[in-house]
């Protein structure tokens, strides 16, 4: 049988063994990537490079970091503050999106946007009783908005791997056509979500609830201003000062996860929590549910399956369908592989060859939507660090559920919109 049919068969059985018995379904995941890998000739030190360091790095660092916070009280206090500073409660989450899209938007990007922003974002929906699925829409949505501007990181990596097709001249033009389509996708999916799970029936945190900081609650807001501001500043300053090699530098080793192990270590030395507990607050099942699952997600990267979908679709000559599958494509490999790091590399230097002329932009747009899209998905980095910014075990597993379900119902709708025209060219 065709070891990509044993993969998804062995993803579908995890999931559905996991759900049933209660066993951590990354646990699982684990045991048919070991079996599986066996079969496909890997030795045991393959099999242990398939799990997805990267991630396990992000999920661990962030939720550590963001555990003083957390335990100490710090981050209830400024989310009632936040929250109590907007008066009209129909506002809200309108302003947690556009808080969202401005963080990412500056600089560092839609992955600094899930990382910082997640925990924020859920502990104020925990307090104004916001559905968490609209709460993960401002985060994941408000996100991709923000970084794919022109002169966010999305935006910037995505004007290199167009020049890099050839469309030099034309390349700006793309790119920001791209912007406006991802935020056309976007922006609309909140609006609907918006009125969907009632956003603007939220609760108000009343002024007599607020509580003043401590001193280490002062403490530890003064160590994440910091983190914040080293990853926001050099990103900043190299958009707008891009010839300078210096910031061009400073802007790469500023590393969001790496600055949080920072983070840790001053917290720590600082005693602003209580260390078990903070330990104790890390998702240690969400982490190894999601990176147990990278396994065979990797596995089904490495035997091939990606490079087999960009040579099906390289051959294709369905104009009428080919929006159509071009998305459907995108979508896909997203599941198995980063929508910037691999989907976007990999399928942007088709275009060129199968787009007509002037129609270049759609196609381009549809890859990098569609693969966001799938990015909701809880066993991407994505939908992974928004699933982090929950702290109840019962919620995380309610959330994960529908985090599965939501990629479905967004491609779905914009399916419709190609149907319907709604893209810029």
């Amino acid at each position: 049988m065709d070891i990509n049919l044993l993969i998804l068969g062995a993803l579908i059985l995890s999931i559905a063994i996991g759900f049933i018995s209660n066993i951590n379904i990354g646990l699982l995941a684990i045991v048919f990537s070991y079996i599986l890998s066996y079969f496909n000739g890997y030795s045991a030190s393959d099999i242990l490079l398939l799990w997805p360091m990267k991630l396990f790095f992000i999920l661990f660092s962030i939720t550590y970091f963001y555990g003083f916070a957390i335990t100490n009280g710090t981050l209830t206090i400024i989310s009632e503050r936040v929250v109590a500073s907007i008066k009209k409660e129909w506002m809200i989450p309108i302003a947690l999106f556009v808080l969202v899209i401005v963080f990412a938007g500056v600089g560092p990007g839609h992955y600094a946007a899930f990382a910082f922003m997640s925990p924020l974002i859920m502990s104020i929906a925990e307090k104004i009783k916001m559905n968490k699925i609209l709460a993960a829409i401002i985060i994941y949505s408000g996100a991709c908005v923000g970084s794919f501007n022109p002169f966010s990181l999305g935006g910037r990596v995505t004007e290199q791997l167009v020049i890099a097709t050839g469309l030099v001249e034309s390349s700006f033009k793309i790119t920001t056509v791209v912007f406006y389509n991802m935020s056309i996708v976007h922006i609309g999916l909140f609006i609907v979500c918006y009125f969907l799970f009632k956003g603007y029936n939220v609760s108000h945190i009343k002024e007599h609830e607020e509580k003043a900081l401590n001193k280490k609650q002062k403490q530890t807001l003064a160590l994440i201003f910091l983190i914040f501001a080293s990853v926001i500043i050099p990103s900043l300053l190299y958009s707008f000062f891009p010839e300078s090699t210096s910031l061009k530098y400073f802007s790469k080793i500023m590393e969001p996860t790496l600055l949080s192990f920072i983070g840790i270590c001053i917290a720590t030395l600082l005693n602003l929590s209580d260390t078990n507990k903070v330990v104790g607050n890390i998702p240690w099942n969400i982490i190894f549910m999601i990176c147990g699952l990278g396994m065979l997600i990797s596995l089904s990267a490495q035997v091939g399956i990606i490079e087999q979908i960009a040579l099906w679709i390289k051959n294709s000559t369905s104009i009428t369908l080919l929006p159509y599958l071009v998305a459907g494509t995108s979508a896909f490999m997203s599941l198995f592989s980063s929508s910037m790091g691999v989907v976007m590399p990999t399928m942007y230097p088709i275009v060129p060859k199968i787009a007509a002329v002037g129609g270049e932009g759609l196609l381009f747009s549809l890859i990098a939507i569609f693969a966001t899209l799938t990015g909701y998905s809880p066993v991407s980095s994505g939908g992974a660090l928004v699933l982090a910014g929950v702290t109840n075990e019962e919620e995380r597993r309610s959330l994960f559920i529908k985090l599965i379900i939501l990629p479905f119902a967004t491609f779905g709708g914009a399916c419709l919109l190609i149907m319907l025209n709604g893209f810029i060219y």
